[in-house]
């Protein structure tokens, strides 16, 4: 290699490094720091096979062989639980255990822990990353096959990344050898050109242009840096919000497959999927998400419920939803008793796919597909409100929903006795341990109603368990309460959650989690009609527990220790006035040193004129024709007509070209254009039975081929002249282009020659 070789493959280096740097230091799993060996030896692999005489397809397969084997080396030396092992068999064999395991999960739509999956994709991924960056720098000469598969890894997972480590260091690294690396090239081409016109240079301009680039690469870095606040326009985040909304589930399974992923994932919009997985610490950002003014009380912005748990995954199980208006009355809501509605308005500042409602969605002034689950003769109760088309920062809209306002007293005295469909609420999956179960029993046993069992839970959860938002996930085949009861008395509000739940039901008490957001800062202000505005930002995501009652539906608990308790008022006591000024911090309330339940008194909803009580009995609503009905009616129609048959032979007819073509260049792709043309022709002349009885001079090689092809006869008639004249005739200064006269009459005689392989073929001669 020459000195500028050298330099460009350092450049490679560095620039590779900066990217694969980049997702080490976003912490996304453990064990991410072996693919630099991946980067290293894939990309001096790749820099031998680019200077290698391989053909391209040779070189390439090549690579793959090695790179498999390099990622799997990789994978068994780093690993913590395959390189523990002495024998080099054993690690092979645990590693394949696990690739097994992780492909069962992953065609039964399950869940997987697996770290070592992650590390051998990522490992593949940057060695093919290094050995093309090779292949194009040193052999294809094409600059920007380099540059963007590596600023698409580096851009994805910044864009993804909402930790707190700086990911700047790395972008300024790649911009810098970017740069550098477009500046090599451009040289590379402009000497090419100045040699070929005898243009004198000195040998020094290569230098001053490459010192050049990089002092201008550093210092637009550095500006980009400080104004890229004002960069960002709203066009752009609209095409990114739609490039994000195809592909909800692919990351849904993805989080599903890698559940141990840690939850650093920001977006402009949020997302409220039918699954929610329990993975690891979570870094939410500070960036404010919406303003809501309502009422001054104690509130949750809910988004969905679930109510299915598999021990890492929640699930919304529930099928039956219908289309709902902007403020559609006539959905037959079930009316429960001491719940006041109460209406707010929201004015977004991150999207979301979802509405949010004060406590149980009742209806909102946007259309969305509203899942309920029936409840008592036709009467439903709302779960989530789907919008068809994410609402997008800036929207505004209103919904009301129907809050609780059950004292103590009342919730103590509600009826034990539940109707069948609050069966599915007392779901537990095989995977809880007993001592979950007992714990619970422990803790609760001695309380003769649900009210008191779940306040006793809720106060030992909000004592006993310390809050930690960078909880490591779960370790694989452990549930995750038993994991935050037993073995780390860590939780964040997933966990916390899933832990009352659990908890509750294994003591017969029907309780649900609830996804959305933690009220926010509330302030009060004489000006706003409601009387007061809660600022929440991205920090106030929160999960929480639902628990039914009857008489009274569903009514929240709060077990995260980080969340301020609610409060609840005892039937001989007055609710608290409320103020009339701007109020005071108030410090969270520290822990109970009892398990009992709170009996301090507390600021209710602001009482709003009662609801007109709901008609349970009017008829169901009608099911409209959905998007996956339609889906499924335009796949079996496919399916049955002739267009899979004409796909699979235009895919077969694809192939055999593809296989054709590399048969055709086997060896010969590396020669000079005349050499190749005629060495070509005389493959399809062996093909074709020509000079195995004989041999034969060009000419009469190609009269022999002109008989078969006769459209061909001109283009071998050329590639026949160009071969002799360069073969048998004295150098000849002036014969320039000739090697390309020849490619062009190859692609001319090609089609023809094809054309009579297959017809002798087919007539099963020779």
């Amino acid at each position: 290699m020459r000195r500028s070789e050298l330099f460009t493959l350092g450049v490679l280096a560095v620039m590779l490094m900066a990217v694969a740097g980049s997702i080490i230091n976003a912490e996304w799993m453990p064990g991410l720091d072996a693919i630099l060996w991946a980067v290293l030896f894939g990309l001096l692999a790749g820099t031998a096979l680019t200077y290698s005489h391989f053909p391209s397809w040779t070189a390439h397969l090549t690579s793959v062989v090695y790179g498999s084997f390099a990622s799997i080396l990789i994978c068994i030396t780093t690993d913590p639980s395959i390189a523990r092992l002495d024998d080099w068999r054993e690690r092979i064999v645990s590693l394949l255990d696990k690739l097994i395991a992780w492909g069962r999960e992953a065609l039964n739509n399950g869940t997987s822990r697996e770290t070592v999956v992650f590390v051998l994709m990522l490992s593949g991924l940057f060695w093919l990353l290094a050995h093309m960056a090779a292949w194009y720098s040193f052999r294809k000469q094409r600059i920007w096959h380099v540059l963007l598969p590596a600023g698409v890894t580096l851009f994805s997972n910044v864009y993804y990344y909402a930790g707190h480590n700086s990911m700047v260091p790395y972008l300024l690294v790649y911009l810098v050898c970017a740069v550098t690396l477009l500046v090599l090239s451009h040289m590379s081409e402009r000497e090419q050109g100045w040699l070929t016109e005898r243009v004198r240079f000195t040998a020094s301009m290569r230098g001053w242009f490459v010192l050049t680039g990089i002092v201008i690469a550093t210092v637009a870095g550095l500006v980009g840096w400080r104004v890229s606040e004002a960069t960002t326009s709203n066009t752009g985040r609209n095409l990114l919000h739609q490039l994000n909304q195809p592909y909800d589930e692919l990351l849904a399974r993805w989080n599903r497959l890698f559940a141990n992923l840690n939850n650093n994932v920001a977006r402009d919009i949020d997302s409220y999927d039918k699954t929610l997985t329990l993975s690891g610490p979570r870094n939410l950002s500070p960036e404010p998400v919406m303003d809501v003014s309502a009422p001054p009380a104690r509130y949750y912005w809910r988004a969905t419920s679930y109510d299915n748990y598999d021990g890492i995954n929640w699930r919304n199980t529930l099928q039956t939803n219908t289309n709902s208006k902007p403020n559609d009355a006539n959905l037959p809501l079930f009316g429960y008793a001491e719940r006041v509605q109460v209406q707010a308005d929201f004015a977004l500042t991150r999207g979301s796919d979802s509405v949010y409602a004060p406590s149980q969605p009742l209806r909102a002034n946007v259309a969305a597909q509203a899942t309920f689950e029936l409840v008592n003769n036709g009467a439903v109760d709302l779960v989530q409100l789907k919008l068809p088309v994410p609402l997008l920062p800036g929207n505004r809209y209103s919904a009301i929903g129907s809050v609780s306002v059950a004292n103590v007293g009342v919730l103590r005295n509600a009826s034990s006795e539940y109707p069948e469909w609050v069966q599915r609420y007392l779901q537990i999956p095989p995977s809880v341990p007993a001592r979950v179960k007992d714990l619970a029993q422990s803790i609760a046993g001695r309380a003769t109603d649900p009210f008191d069992k779940a306040a006793l839970i809720e106060r030992w959860l909000r004592k006993n368990i310390a809050y930690d938002e960078q909880l490591a996930a779960p370790p694989l085949n452990v549930e995750a309460s038993d994991y935050v009861l037993f073995q780390v008395r860590r939780a964040y509000c997933n966990y916390y959650a899933t832990a009352m739940v659990m908890m509750l039901r294994s003591q017969g008490v029907p309780a649900r989690v609830a996804a959305g957001y933690a009220q926010g800062e509330l302030q009060l202000d004489p000006n706003v009609p409601s009387g007061a505005t809660y600022h929440v930002k991205g920090s106030d995501a929160h999960m929480w527990v639902e628990v039914f009652f009857p008489q009274y539906g569903w009514v929240e608990f709060e077990p995260t220790a980080g969340q301020p308790p609610i409060e609840r008022f005892e039937p001989n006591m007055k609710p608290t006035a409320q103020p009339k000024t701007q109020p005071t911090a108030t410090p969270l309330p520290p822990p109970t040193t009892t398990p009992a339940p709170d009996k301090q008194q507390a600021v209710p909803p602001t009482p709003t004129p009662q609801p007109v009580p709901v008609q349970p009995n009017q008829p169901d609503a009608p099911q409209p024709l959905t998007m996956k009905d339609v889906f499924h009616s335009a796949w079996d129609w496919f399916l049955h007509s002739p267009f899979p048959i004409v796909l699979l032979v235009m895919f077969a007819l694809g192939l055999a070209l593809f296989a054709l073509g590399l048969v055709e260049t086997a060896g010969v792709s590396n020669l000079p254009g005349i050499e190749r043309a005629y060495a070509l022709i005389t493959r399809y002349a062996s093909w074709l039975g020509i000079g195995k009885a004989r041999q034969h001079t060009p000419y009469e090689q190609a009269d022999e081929l002109a008989q078969r092809a006769p459209n061909a006869q001109e283009p071998m008639r050329r590639i026949t002249d160009l071969y002799v004249e360069k073969r048998f005739s004295p150098p000849n200064e002036g014969r320039t282009g000739r090697d390309v006269d020849a490619d062009a009459a190859w692609q001319q005689a090609r089609a023809w020659l094809r054309r009579a392989l297959v017809g002798r073929r087919r007539r099963g001669t020779g």
